[in-house]
């Protein structure tokens, strides 16, 4: 399939599934035998479409620009009483669906005949909000803020978001939204999941096996206070060793005997692989250090084969983790995250769950489309598409019909120079919600 058959294609699949909802909606709506019954500029699939659309502008200017600054347009508060018709697993269930038909309209990039899902988490600042103590943070003397935390699984070779939990961020637990996103994960292909060490605990690592899924995992410094701390390792790379222990919650005397054999797990600990009648699980893991750079060396466990996946392949493919900052650094600055247009909860997270189909939908294409590594003589660098200009256009392209727009040839004028070697110190410094008032100059 070409480049431009294939957009065409991502397209028709986000415009079908659109209809899909669209044909099921009264099980989305508040009310669904009054909701949506009545013929207004607003239908549900023209909300969910302009919900899609809509920039980090002020509500009415991104409402005018959707509807080309016709003398019928919409005002926002049609808008905002017609989006609180729909409850925000509308939104969901359109990621789902797209997020599932995208993965099967195109062969997916594998590595050594494996999936590769990365798994994160971001907080994302949302519209000050006192009353919304789950999501409130005090700030010392200053007004405080208000934040969501996004849990994502990225596919890391593909580009796109496979799945989300959204939850506020003063209830936000890491690992138990990743347990669930395994838990409802399912395809015939293969998967390793990758994650960063705060993942790491044996309630992720029992679960994983039982389900028979494969995972690398950096692991906490044994001089921190994670699961190497008790153990003694070896100084620079190594990869002959496992860990092997019996997790349990009891506190018998041959546990309490055996403390180099057993792991007693707290009783508060939601351990789901015991079996009922069996409070053993057996744990194996295989431990290996890695040297990133001169002198900084990171630890991971896996189950993954030491025959298959040497270390130099283990590198590789821990490396590929470090594709999901960049996406979320895309998600928030280029696709808007940071700008909302609500203060309720239920609103902003139809907004983020809008933000994340578009993402995809601008990831698909752009991946694509195959642009040359070698550079023009005239050029010193070789080149990558820009990816902030090639959402502005994938979104122009969905939003016309009448095929006027060749997104691939367009996306591939526009290119950046690949600079590798580069590097620079993180700076950690927090980005707020767009308020109202700035959206509104």
């Amino acid at each position: 399939m070409n480049d431009q058959a294939y957009a065409e294609a991502v397209k028709k699949t986000l415009l079908d599934c659109i209809d899909e909802l669209d044909s099921a909606k009264t099980l989305f709506l508040r009310n669904p035998k009054v909701d949506f019954t009545r013929d207004r500029k607003f239908s549900f699939r023209k909300l969910i479409h302009v919900m899609l659309m809509i920039d980090g502008g002020s509500l009415q200017s991104e409402l005018l620009k959707y509807f080309d600054f016709n003398d019928n347009t919409p005002t926002k508060s049609a808008y905002c009483q017609q989006r609180a018709k729909v409850l925000p697993d509308a939104i969901q269930f359109l990621f789902s669906s797209f997020t599932e038909k995208l993965e099967k309209l195109d062969l997916l990039q594998l590595f050594y005949g494996h999936r590769i899902l990365a798994i994160d988490g971001s907080d994302v600042n949302i519209p000050y909000n006192p009353l919304d103590t789950e999501t409130f943070h005090k700030n010392g003397d200053n007004r405080g803020y208000n934040q969501l935390h996004l849990n994502a699984f990225y596919d890391a070779l593909n580009g796109i978001y496979a799945d989300c939990v959204l939850e506020p961020d003063r209830k936000c637990h890491e690992r138990a939204a990743f347990i669930t996103m395994v838990d409802r994960y399912h395809s015939a292909i293969p998967t390793i999941f990758l994650a960063d060490r705060g993942y790491e605990s044996y309630q992720v690592f029992g679960h994983l096996i039982r389900s028979g899924q494969k995972f690398l995992i950096r692991l906490k410094d044994p001089g921190s206070n994670g699961i190497l701390s008790t153990y003694d390792f070896p100084d620079g790379e190594f990869d002959n060793l496992n860990l092997e222990t019996i997790l349990t919650h009891s506190q018998t005397k041959e546990v309490l005997a055996n403390r180099d054999k057993y792991t007693t797990i707290p009783d508060a600990s939601k351990c789901d692989f015991f079996e009922p009648d069996n409070p053993f699980f057996p744990l194996s893991l295989r431990i290996l250090c890695i040297e990133v750079s001169d002198g900084v060396f990171e630890y991971l466990a896996t189950n993954l084969d030491r025959d298959e996946f040497p270390p130099d392949v283990i590198k590789e493919l821990y490396h590929l983790r470090w594709g999901e900052e960049t996406s979320f650094r895309e998600l928030k600055y280029t696709i808007d995250l940071l700008h909302f247009h609500a203060k309720k909860r239920e609103s902003v997270e139809q907004e983020a769950w809008a933000r994340l189909i578009v993402y995809n939908f601008c990831e698909a294409i752009t991946r694509h489309i195959a642009v040359s590594k070698q550079g023009s003589p005239k050029r010193k660098h070789d080149q990558k598409i820009n990816f902030a200009t090639a959402a502005c256009i994938c979104k122009a392209f969905l939003k016309r019909n009448d095929g006027e727009i060749n997104p691939c040839r367009l996306i591939a004028r526009f290119l950046i120079p690949i600079r590798p070697g580069r590097s620079a110190p993180r700076k950690i410094k927090p980005q707020s919600a767009k308020t109202f008032l700035y959206r509104a100059a």
